[in-house]
């Protein structure tokens, strides 16, 4: 199971979809900060949240996908003061059994594991950033960080 993880596209809606047109993934994971830059997206493929800069959005901060044999938690991360560090989400991913957070936020590719939760951060794709989760019930999840500017 391959999932495109996209955050903090603050307006680069013509580059994200071309990302989620050409790019063949099982879903499409969005954590907020460019809603508007996907709104036009089929929701059937991609779960979104919303960020601090998604000014009368609907969609909520977090939300919750169970796929394979994970529980994924989705958000933006603001809400758990991502910027000052990954306890707050951690101790929500754990009361709602999550083994795998996927966040925006900081504008920074993460890839830890913190108290058996993996927490991933696809970094800012305003600066063309994302990231393919793979999802196995066979090995552990995989993490391949990339930039648009580096497709061909």
């Amino acid at each position: 199971m391959k999932i495109l993880l996209i955050s903090d596209s603050h307006g680069r809606k013509t580059e994200v979809t071309n990302l989620i047109c050409n790019t063949s993934c099982d879903y499409v994971f969005f954590m907020g900060d460019g809603l508007r830059d996907v709104d036009e997206i089929d929701d059937s493929i991609i779960k979104k949240v919303c960020g601090n800069c998604d000014f009368f959005s609907s969609e909520a901060v977090t939300r919750f996908e169970n796929i394979d044999n994970y529980k994924i938690m989705i958000t933006h991360g603001h809400e758990f003061r991502a910027k000052n560090g990954f306890d707050n989400m951690v101790s929500y991913a754990k009361k709602h059994n999550c083994n795998i957070v996927v966040f925006g936020h900081i504008h920074q590719q993460t890839n830890k594991i913190i108290n058996d939760v993996l927490l991933v951060n696809p970094g800012a794709f305003k600066k063309g950033d994302y990231a393919i989760l793979t999802l196995s019930s066979k090995s552990n999840p995989i993490v391949e960080f990339k930039n648009i500017d580096d497709n061909p």
